[in-house]
């Protein structure tokens, strides 16, 4: 006599009271779900680090920064023409502000990677 090819699960199921659920893997945790959230906003913050550093830290150690020469904040301010450029809308300026966040929830919940040789040697001073 041939057997249906899901016998063994509908006979765990009636005889033995377990489900089939128990004997497959566990395709979507809420572990999984928190490792995708933080790959997401790493991969946004990665595409966001280097502008928003440029615009803060580069600033204020760019060796003109002040009353005389660049600002920081403000109408002119390079974190606010970095952010909101004038060209944007309404939505690209809500996405930018997301990616500085993720920026800055990165940096926050993460260690800082020390400059390798490698790196150092693509960095450049202006």
């Amino acid at each position: 006599m041939m057997m249906p090819a899901n016998f063994s699960a509908v006979n765990a199921e009636v005889v033995y009271g377990g489900a089939v659920a128990d004997y497959l893997p566990d395709a979507w945790t809420a572990k999984n779900v928190k490792q995708f959230s933080t790959n997401i906003i790493t991969l946004v913050s990665n595409s966001f680090f280097q502008g928003l550093v440029n615009a803060t830290l580069g600033t204020m150690f760019g060796g003109n920064w002040g009353d005389d020469g660049v600002k920081l904040f403000g109408d002119e301010g390079t974190l606010k023409t970095w952010l909101y450029s004038d060209d944007m809308n309404f939505g690209n300026k809500v996405m930018r502000t997301l990616g500085a966040a993720s920026v800055v929830y990165t940096l926050g919940t993460s260690d800082a990677k020390i400059f390798t040789v490698k790196n150092a040697a693509d960095f450049t001073v202006a």
